[in-house]
């Protein structure tokens, strides 16, 4: 007798492989349920076993002259003739009628099978609970020897790129959960998946990602000082002018540093557009008013003490305007992190639709956007990346914030 084992993860599977190795004429001696791979004991594939097995065709010879059918009378009381299996007849059962009698008992065994579902189910959940509290261990290992090896490389590659603790662990317990078992060991499909997730972590946070709108009529620049808010402004404005056709006009409330009114004013008259400088909240309505000819309006505001609690009182009067508006936080990239969330704390109180990396091009640390975006729910609007007006400025998109990332680890 020839006797083979399979592991497969259907019970069709096995009859398909049985009957390919085997012929029709093979017996199912045993099928138990088994579990293979995993790691760390989790993702366990649940497969069964099944050994098969078929007699030489000298043996089967002799024993066929042997056999009966079974008399229809014996069955007469069932609706549908079940084939006697190996119990019940003392022979080994053939490939077709092993097939029908295993149909015939999966339907009278379903009520059983739907209370063990349920139960499996329920430990499944625990499970997944489980997993996630063990990934948030897992990635307090600094050294992350607990990941399979195509994990390594880019996880030294996210902390590098100062992608908080917690985000790390959130990619990877994604791809871990959604990649087919057998792709966790390719590095190209871990790589390719991580990329993914990431796109998809930055998609979800905000779904406003994107550039101007075309319908906004009155746009506000607010920040820090030193960030660029005056030349992302004047790029903006620009660009407006030159690939738009639109009439716009410009004001400034930034009368606290010097040359701040020349510098914009400088940038106006090259743009041939008219510019008002507001000293006080109470002005903004009279100088919008006056540009009342203009399809889209900028206004540029002071970088000041934004812990200050008085003064973002001020900025966010200044940001009231009857206009369809955006309101655009600018950040520079160069900043520390902290820093960076002590701003976006600051103008917690105050409508931000969109906010502005400055400086790309000064750094090659990019995972405070990823960390401030998820925290914060931010939606990515532009990316600046040098001092010329108006071609150092580009759409920020989850693609890209995934590629700066992971840089040569994504080609």
């Amino acid at each position: 007798m020839r006797v083979k084992k399979y592991v497969v993860n259907s019970m069709a599977e096995a009859l398909q492989q049985i009957r390919s190795d085997l012929g029709k004429d093979a017996v199912i001696l045993t099928t138990k349920p088994i579990k293979t791979g995993g790691f760390l004991g989790m993702f366990r594939k649940r497969q069964l076993e099944v050994i098969a097995a078929i007699e030489p065709e000298e043996e089967k010879g002799a024993e066929r002259s042997q056999k009966t059918m079974l008399s229809p009378s014996k069955h007469s009381r069932l609706s549908t003739p079940v084939p006697a299996t190996k119990e019940e007849t003392g022979e080994k059962a053939p490939f077709s009628a092993i097939l029908q009698t295993a149909a015939f008992r999966t339907q009278s065994a379903s009520n059983h099978d739907r209370k063990k579902e349920e139960q499996e189910n329920r430990v499944s959940r625990e499970l997944d609970e489980m997993r996630s509290m063990l990934w948030k261990l897992v990635m307090a290992d600094t050294a992350g020897a607990s990941l399979p090896k195509p994990f390594l490389p880019i996880r030294q590659r996210l902390i590098g790129q100062d992608v908080a603790q917690d985000i790390v662990g959130l990619i990877f317990e994604k791809v871990i959960k959604e990649l087919e078992l057998e792709k966790l060991q390719d590095e190209r499909q871990v790589r390719q998946k991580v990329k993914e997730t990431i796109i998809d972590i930055v998609r979800e946070a905000n779904s406003a990602h994107g550039p101007l709108r075309d319908t906004t009529a009155f746009v506000n620049v607010v920040g820090p000082t030193g960030v660029g808010k005056t030349t992302t402004l004047a790029k903006l404005a620009a660009e407006s002018v030159l690939r738009d056709k639109k009439r716009i006009g410009m004001l400034t409330s930034d009368t606290y540093r010097m040359a701040a009114v020349e510098q914009l004013k400088t940038y106006a008259n090259i743009l041939n557009v008219p510019l008002k400088v507001v000293y006080s909240p109470e002005e903004l309505a009279t100088s919008v008013e006056r540009l009342a000819g203009c399809d889209l309006l900028f206004m540029d505001t002071a970088g000041r003490n934004y812990r200050n609690k008085e003064y973002v009182d001020e900025i966010n009067k200044l940001l009231q305007s009857p206009l369809p508006s955006e309101t655009f936080l600018v950040l520079s990239l160069t900043a520390k992190h902290g820093d960076l969330e002590t701003v976006v704390e600051s103008f917690k109180e105050t409508r931000i639709d969109k906010v502005i990396f400055t400086k790309i091009d000064e750094t090659g640390t990019y995972g405070s956007i990823l960390n401030l975006v998820v925290k914060y729910k931010l939606a990515l609007s532009y990316f600046t990346t040098g001092q010329n007006v108006p071609d150092d400025i580009e759409i920020a998109t989850p693609e890209k914030v995934a590629t700066m990332l992971l840089g040569e680890l994504c080609e």
